[in-house]
């Protein structure tokens, strides 16, 4: 999983050309809650802004948590699971960078809210769509496209 963050990492970051300043805000980290997901039943992943507590209070900086349900089944073989996390962590780092420069806001409301979501899944799939080669990846691609579609 290692990897395929730091991959999502390198894409995003490289394609918006981001500046130091704003790779110091886009903290995250990624947890599997085993208890009630408190989310839509449908979402694989969520992102939560937060704080990190590990920070001391005068260092305290708005974190990011990439949250996964722990024991979910997900709608793809095992062998998609690759592709499906490259674009959920490239999803959610594209929030980050657009909330860090100001282009959309994380509290947005319902209509706003999934607005969004297209336009980040657009630039997902923008993102992505040269490593059409990893395996599963048009597929996984594919699957959001019919899925935000719909909304």
């Amino acid at each position: 999983m290692a990897a395929t963050s730091a991959l999502a990492e390198e894409l995003v970051f490289e394609h918006y050309a981001l500046s130091t300043r704003t790779l110091k805000k886009l903290q995250y980290e990624i947890r599997f809650l085993k208890d009630t997901w408190p989310f839509p039943e449908e979402a694989l992943a969520v992102l939560v802004k937060g704080r990190n507590e590990a920070d001391s209070p005068s260092t305290k900086r708005e974190s990011y948590f990439i949250l996964f349900p722990y024991g979910r089944r997900i709608p793809f073989s095992r062998g998609f699971l690759p592709a499906l996390m490259l674009y959920i962590f490239t999803h959610e780092l594209v929030h980050m960078v657009r909330f860090a420069r100001y282009e959309a806001s994380y509290f947005a409301k319902d209509e706003q809210r999934m607005l969004e979501e297209r336009k980040v899944h657009a630039k997902t799939r923008e993102i992505l769509k040269p490593l059409a080669f990893i395996p599963g990846l048009p597929e996984t691609l594919e699957y959001f496209d019919q899925n935000y579609q719909r909304r």
